[in-house]
């Protein structure tokens, strides 16, 4: 995993690795080019959460809730090319766009009024945006 996203992290509660097994389960289920970064955080942490400042709380969601929480609203078409990965732990969800890779955000109670935002092109922006926050 690259130092940055390391640096970044290092305040939050880190999960231990998945089994390998769990680890495939989750490159089954993803049927999109994803970000190698994010793959490498998952695969050595199988989740983190906590506050990547005062102002940013973070859940990166672990495999097993990743799972089950995609898609989000099976009968939603706005859900259906968003891979959530986690929130703000409060009612902004962030996804993987299937279509382009790109990181998005989008609020849970909003998701059939609303496109989602936009973040970043990669974890490791994601992550950055993310701690920026004031």
């Amino acid at each position: 995993m690259k130092e940055i996203i390391k640096n970044i992290l290092k305040t939050t509660n880190k999960n231990s690795a998945p089994t390998e097994q769990l680890y495939f389960e989750l490159q089954e289920k993803i049927d999109f080019e994803i970000d190698n970064d994010y793959l490498e955080f998952i695969k050595e942490h199988n989740g983190a959460e906590g506050f990547l400042n005062e102002n940013s709380f973070i859940q990166l969601w672990a495999i097993e809730d990743i799972l089950a929480l995609n898609p989000y609203y099976e009968d939603v078409k706005e859900c259906e090319n968003s891979f959530f990965f986690g929130s703000n732990g409060s009612n902004t969800g962030f996804a993987f766009n299937k279509i382009d890779g790109k990181i998005v955000s989008i609020d849970f109670l909003d998701i059939l009024d609303r496109e989602p935002d936009f973040i970043s092109k990669t974890f490791e922006s994601f992550l950055v945006v993310m701690q920026s926050i004031q």
